[in-house]
């Protein structure tokens, strides 16, 4: 990969194209692709996909080359993709997960016991109150169903949902420029709050600017970091602490942290309903606002979801309404704390 990525940055590009347009695009150069930029380098790419070296350098060199356009390039921390690059890679990414799901289609049409799986990123709050429900009436449904289940923090579950290792999320609907091929579908609005454990020298702060010199535990994807801090600091007048902001791709890890430490977050109404004991964290009466936050069925592109897909969100929005009344105290605080939208 190296050896190609030299001999194309060598190689000049014409501003006209070549009388002979370059060969059509084939499937598995976009799997190769999509292996090499998720693996981070073609020897891990042809162990995974069981295939030599060689042939997958082959078949991205006639990628390349059809396009007149360099795809990779090396840098001191190895091979990177380029402009091109990535522009193609969330094509193949869509590609081959379209594929994948008409291979299961095929299957479930083919031979009607045929083990199908549904891998679905769910929000931790979600998964704490509605998701038991939701299961054993999915379960219920459709036994044959291999379930695998994600916690749907957007930092790694809109990653996975691009490179089609999700079939679904019950997560944050991406906005603006951090959506791009994202389609998400709104079912709840919630509030967000700056948290701190019980008994925090600063529990009493009544603004932002009295926290800055704390360290602040957060999830996002990198496109999202600019709208998060402006969210959070830039338009209430404040700089962004830099030095102080973490990241923590894990609920469960955020929440025992800030328990335990004298970390903040910026925490969804609904996590700290079903996601701590009471009286473990305190919300801070702050003077400033922030925007409230969307949960929704999240979908790579616009087209239908897969029909195991489809039957999922048909039992969470039946479970949703179920447990609208449940007697429940935790549900009870979980719709409390959210309005319902769909």
């Amino acid at each position: 990969m190296a050896h190609m990525a030299r001999n194309l940055q060598d190689r000049p590009m014409h501003s006209q194209p070549h009388p002979d347009a370059g060969p059509a695009m084939k499937l598995h150069q976009m799997r190769y692709l999509v292996a090499v930029a998720g693996c981070g380098s073609v020897r891990a790419a042809s162990r995974a996909l069981g295939i030599t070296q060689s042939a997958i350098t082959q078949a991205l060199r006639e990628l390349e080359e059809g396009h007149r356009l360099a795809l990779f390039e090396r840098q001191s921390s190895g091979i990177v993709l380029t402009p091109a690059g990535r522009t193609l890679l969330r094509h193949a990414q869509l590609i081959t997960g379209q594929m994948a799901q008409a291979e299961d289609e095929m299957a479930r049409l083919r031979d009607t016991c045929a083990v199908a799986r549904l891998s679905v990123g769910v929000t931790p709050w979600v998964g704490q109150s509605l998701l038991p429900h939701v299961l054993r009436a999915f379960r219920a449904e459709l036994p044959q169903v291999r379930l695998e289940l994600f916690e749907g923090l957007s930092a790694v579950a809109h990653p996975r949902l691009r490179e089609g290792t999700l079939d679904l999320l019950i997560g944050r609907v991406p906005s603006g420029p951090s959506g791009g091929d994202l389609h998400g579908t709104p079912l709840f609005r919630y509030d967000a709050t700056v948290v701190a454990r019980t008994g925090h020298p600063l529990a009493g702060a009544r603004s932002l600017a009295e926290l800055m010199d704390c360290d602040w535990l957060l999830n996002y994807t990198p496109p999202e970091e600019d709208d998060l801090v402006r969210r959070l600091f830039l338009r209430h007048g404040l700089p962004v602490p830099v030095g102080h902001i973490h990241l923590v791709h894990s609920a469960s890890l955020l929440l025992h942290l800030i328990v335990h430490s004298d970390m903040l977050s910026l925490c969804p109404w609904p996590l700290i309903e079903s996601g701590v004991p009471q009286g473990t964290l305190v919300p801070l009466s702050l003077r400033e606002q922030f925007e409230p936050h969307t949960v929704g069925v999240v979908q790579r592109g616009h087209g239908p979801l897969p029909w195991v897909a489809e039957r999922f969100v048909h039992h969470l929005m039946e479970q949703v309404h179920a447990c609208r009344h449940s007697p429940d105290p935790v549900l009870q605080r979980v719709f409390r704390s959210i309005d319902v939208l769909a």
